[in-house]
């Protein structure tokens, strides 16, 4: 599945539905205060943000100094239509040391395989980490 605008647009739309983020109205005021300025084009479909006015919209995690760039959360969807549900889908979701996302990784298989056209994903994710430094409220 080719990554571009349209593609990263999806999967921020998907995220907002699916993921269970536990502060999903400060997710989605990193979403729309942001500007997608890179696209990965090793065949998994992640992106890089770029916020706007980052002052003007609440953090996703608490802020820390010394740790520039960490992940805070992960969700893994088993694709059903790969053989016996050996496919994955995983989003992870980093934070700059502001606490303001930064970074978005769609990944298929652990980056093993580029992302293919066709996904049937089963829900709720599988798997999913929340990092102790998350805003939850």
């Amino acid at each position: 599945m080719p990554n571009n605008l349209n593609q990263a647009a999806y999967w921020v739309t998907f995220i907002l539905e699916h993921c269970p983020f536990p502060n999903r109205d400060a997710l989605a005021a990193q979403f729309s205060n942001a500007e997608i300025f890179r696209l990965c084009e090793c065949g998994c479909n992640s992106f890089s943000l770029s916020l706007a006015t980052p002052d003007k919209v609440p953090r996703i995690a608490i802020a820390s100094s010394g740790q520039a760039y960490r992940m805070v959360f992960e969700a893994d969807f088993r694709d059903r239509s790969e053989p016996e549900g050996r496919g994955s889908i995983e989003i992870l979701l980093f934070a700059d040391e502001s606490g303001h996302l930064a970074d978005v990784e769609i990944d298929y298989c652990g980056n093993g395989i580029p992302i293919p056209e066709n996904l049937d994903l089963e829900f709720p994710p599988y798997n999913v980490f929340i990092s102790d430094s998350l805003i939850q409220n």
